[in-house]
């Protein structure tokens, strides 16, 4: 049973969109006496993490070593640093957390893999849940403001994956090569990799998100 501190009737407003909707299954499943063992990776600064664990749920916050500190240092000043765990890995790196989960966040972190290494990846995720276990997942849009100039844009999905233009690339960081979705394309992705698609959107940004299931 969950622990009764945390009030799960409360959701903060995230802007989010993504967030709001695995904090919200958090909160569903606390109301129901059901524990929520979430996988956040890659976790950043562990914010995400953190919200998540301020609604009851217990998370592993997956990154590059050089973020432990300060993921740990965040929980612990948020009072969940008994339900914040720490786990070095990448979706590059391998090997992947092997859960089970009952959910994993994956947020802007496919979009530097390329397709056929990211269905490889996304199946992992979904093979590390529990049956039943929700995926939330994002990726940066092909029509959002990193498309402009994109060399691979009118390739296909599986073709794609090449570096922003140079101006883009200082102002977002981001100088790899990147592998930029349609929505159309991340339903592709989740389908077959495995998922059940339970929803995708588009946001004003052009970011594409959406939620998949294990059958």
């Amino acid at each position: 049973m969950m622990d009764p501190q945390f009030n799960r009737n409360f959701v903060p407003m995230v802007s989010d969109e993504l967030e709001r909707l695995i904090l919200q299954e958090i909160a569903h499943r606390g109301r129901a006496n059901a524990d929520s063992e979430v996988l956040d990776l890659p976790c950043g600064e562990g914010h995400h993490a953190v919200a998540m664990a301020k609604l009851g749920a217990r998370v592993l916050a997956a990154d590059q070593s050089s973020r432990e500190t300060t993921v740990r240092g965040r929980a612990l000043a948020s009072a969940v640093g008994d339900r914040v765990d720490f786990a070095a890995a990448g979706l590059r790196e391998g090997p992947l957390p092997a859960g089970p989960f009952d959910l994993v966040f994956c947020h802007h972190g496919i979009y530097r893999l390329a397709y056929p290494e990211a269905r490889r990846v996304v199946r992992a995720l979904l093979k590390s849940l529990r049956i039943g276990g929700k995926l939330f997942i994002s990726a940066y849009g092909l029509h959002s403001a990193l498309g402009e100039g994109y060399a691979d844009a009118e390739k296909a999905v599986e073709e794609r994956h090449s570096c922003l233009t140079p101006t883009l690339a200082s102002a977002y960081n981001i100088t790899e090569p990147v592998c930029l979705y349609t929505e159309r394309n991340l339903v592709t992705l989740l389908f077959e990799a495995g998922g059940s698609v339970l929803k995708t959107f588009t946001t004003t940004h052009g970011t594409v998100k959406g939620v998949a299931v294990r059958l």
